[in-house]
């Protein structure tokens, strides 16, 4: 994801030791292991926190497994890149599909994704691309898909803890490039299809953009179609990201921290480009694998943390004809 996505993500991650501000982000909000009772005694909340390169996992005994991945692209001396995780000790939750609840803390300085581009044309670089992705229904291939409901909160402010709600100016003020985005990868082999650098195909639904990164196609401007989910129109931009491969931007005409729909129409709207002429990608087909799905955030840049929390998070992936 993402992120400038479909990038292959496989640079050794920091450790983040950066003095006054990671100084003051421990005193806010410890990154270690900590244990409370929850309201119900039978059932214990566990924190995981973790400061350098994180891949959690997180077990739910009666259905979809979640692993929270840090995926940094971009190394850098003053940068921060936190993850908070909170669990039940007994992995039973309320749905099948329910994801623990969660937050990454990160801040990366700006770096120019083309030093040759004009002064008024500068696009930040990224950085990483944090995300919760699921495991054990996927790969699987699309004709097989049913159908994929996501449910989820969320929001983004500047410190080190979980913003009530997010603020554009605020973002804005500590010039913030970042957005919110599901990532799907899919390609003809089964082997292939969960790996961010080898997939053909990119499928990146992005319910919020700050600043001045563009998602893969929209630069092109040419709006391919739109689709109504959740009462907000997408618009659907194609393209090939530097990695060539073929990527679908659904992006919200407004932001969005608050979801529940099934997205799996998005699907059937590529499928069915096929015959769309001067498409700038090559289009996948019903026999090809889904095989990542992964919710989080771009972090591109900020003059200062930025904290992405997620109280609520549910991707319920259903098999056809189930």
């Amino acid at each position: 994801m993402g992120f400038l996505v479909g990038l292959v993500v496989n640079v050794a991650l920091l450790s983040v030791p950066i003095g006054s501000t990671l100084g003051t982000l421990f005193k806010i909000r410890p990154f270690e292991n900590e244990r409370k009772p929850e309201e119900k005694p039978h059932n214990t909340l566990i924190t995981n926190s973790s400061c350098s390169e994180f891949h959690e996992f997180a077990l739910n005994k009666i259905g979809l497994n979640y692993t929270l991945n840090s995926n940094q692209i971009l190394n850098e001396s003053d940068s921060t890149l936190c993850m908070n995780m909170t669990t039940f000790e007994n992995a039973t939750y309320p749905t099948n599909s329910t994801a623990p609840e969660f937050s990454f803390t990160w801040q990366y300085p700006f770096r120019n994704a083309n030093e040759s581009a004009p002064a008024n044309q500068t696009k930040p670089l990224i950085h990483a691309f944090p995300q919760a992705s699921i495991s054990g229904v996927v790969p699987l291939t699309l004709e097989d898909l049913g159908g994929l409901t996501l449910d989820f909160a969320w929001t983004m402010g500047i410190g080190n803890t979980n913003a009530p709600s997010t603020s554009v100016r605020r973002l804005g003020a500590q010039l913030v490039n970042a957005s919110v985005a599901l990532d799907m990868y899919m390609d003809p082999d089964e082997s292939k299809a969960g790996d961010a650098g080898k997939a053909a195909f990119e499928m990146i639904i992005y319910f919020a953009h700050y600043g001045l990164q563009d998602p893969v196609g929209f630069g092109n401007g040419t709006i391919v179609t739109t689709e109504k989910l959740g009462g907000t129109d997408f618009r659907l931009f194609a393209g090939k990201n530097a990695n060539d491969q073929n990527v679908f931007s659904w992006v919200a005409t407004e932001p969005i921290t608050e979801f529940h729909s099934d997205i799996s129409p998005l699907f059937n709207s590529i499928l069915a480009l096929n015959d769309v002429e001067n498409l700038k990608a090559d289009t996948p087909t019903f026999t090809d694998f889904l095989g990542y799905v992964g919710f989080g955030t771009q972090a591109y840049n900020s003059v200062g943390n930025v904290t992405f929390w997620v109280p609520r998070l549910s991707m319920d992936v259903r098999k056809f004809g189930v």
